[in-house]
C-alpha cells in the first residue's frame, strides 16, 4: 500500500468514526425527545429554522401576490382547526 492511499485509509477511518459519533448523539437526542426528557441540544436551533423559513414563504407568498395577508391569516385559522382546537399549533404527526 503506497503511502498516499494509507493516508486517504485513515481519513476515511477517521471520517466514519465522525459519522458514528454523530450518529449516536442523534439517537440519543430523539431518544430524550420522546421520552419527554426535556429538550435536546439542537432542538430549540431546529424550531428557528422552521420558524424563519414559515416566516420567508409568507413574506415571499404576500408579495408576489400569491395570495393577500388576510387570505393568509384565513386559511391559517382554517388549518388550525383541522384537529379541532383553535390553539395556533397543529399536531406533530
Amino acid at each position: 500500500m503506497s503511502l498516499l492511499n494509507w493516508i486517504f485509509d485513515i481519513y476515511q477511518h477517521h471520517k466514519l468514526d465522525q459519522a458514528r459519533d454523530e450518529a449516536q448523539q442523534l439517537r440519543q437526542e430523539i431518544s430524550q425527545i420522546r421520552d419527554g426528557g426535556g429538550s435536546a441540544p439542537g432542538v430549540e436551533r431546529a424550531i428557528g429554522e422552521l420558524a424563519l423559513a414559515v416566516k420567508t414563504l409568507r413574506r415571499v407568498m404576500v408579495e408576489k401576490g400569491v395570495c393577500s395577508e388576510s387570505e393568509f391569516q384565513a386559511r391559517l385559522r382554517e388549518v388550525d382547526l383541522e384537529d379541532g382546537v383553535a390553539d395556533g399549533q397543529a399536531p406533530l404527526s
